[in-house]
């Protein structure tokens, strides 16, 4: 019993600590919205991110926000939180920086600030 409780208090620890952290991101390609790369990251969000963001970023049934017009995310602040992750409250993203190159998670970005109709 000790152990688990242990155990839950480091994640939980942990946890808290990832919360706002901030995080060094790769630099950001010169064409990050070049038509190729946005079409990548399209393909990329449909196996990757469609179930939790939903069809095109419109939201997901999970309750992961949808990303369609937020124009209030960076292009780093994307992708550090597609390479880290994120914790908000019960909403978990999980982190794709061992799971996807540098240059798909630029592809995603590229895709998401599209949705948004964000211009460089």
């Amino acid at each position: 019993m000790h152990r688990r409780f242990v155990i839950a208090c480091s994640l939980l620890l942990t946890a808290i600590a990832m919360v706002g952290v901030p995080v060094a991101t790769a630099d950001e390609p010169a064409d990050l919205l070049s038509p190729d790369r946005v079409q990548r990251g399209h393909e990329a969000f449909g196996e990757s991110c469609s179930y939790c963001h939903g069809e095109n970023g419109a939201g997901g049934a999970t309750g992961a926000p949808g990303l369609q017009g937020r124009t209030d995310l960076s292009a780093a602040d994307l992708f550090g939180t597609i390479t880290h992750g994120r914790i908000s409250g019960m909403n978990i993203m999980p982190a794709w920086g061992d799971s996807l190159s540098e240059e798909q998670r630029w592809a995603l970005v590229a895709y998401i600030r599209s949705l948004a109709g964000v211009a460089k």
